[in-house]
């Protein structure tokens, strides 16, 4: 095989990587710590959240849902829409509330006052 086929091979399985990359990692146009899925986890490692506080995005009249999983005891408290929860430590909550309300709001571990999340609702 020569040079310049090898050297074809490999660009092409170097444009291969970078496109499932961006198809598993999503588009690369939103913010790093943006989900809308109805699956969005948040993971809290020692009272903070893994790679930062995460950026929820919902659209009013869908279900806002989401998963906490912490490695810390507390209560999760997801304002403006008014929900406590109580997570164990190594456990794990599920919130899933009607998006009635538009705006941004915060979602925190209560006891120890640390911001895990923003939920955005956008009107529909």
């Amino acid at each position: 095989m020569s040079s310049r086929a090898r050297i074809g091979i490999v660009v092409a399985a170097v444009v291969v990587l970078v496109v499932v990359f961006i198809v598993v990692n999503g588009s690369g146009g939103n913010d790093d710590n943006k989900s809308s899925s109805a699956n969005a986890v948040v993971t809290v490692v020692d009272a903070k959240p893994q790679g930062g506080v995460q950026k929820l995005k919902f659209t009013k009249g869908d279900t806002i849902e989401f998963t906490v999983k912490s490695d810390t005891a507390d209560e999760i408290h997801f304002h403006g829409y008014d929900v406590h929860k109580d997570v164990a430590k190594g456990g794990q909550v599920t919130f899933s509330v009607p998006a009635t309300i538009e705006g941004k709001f915060i979602v925190e571990l209560e006891d120890h006052k640390t911001q895990i999340a923003e939920v955005e609702v956008d009107p529909s």
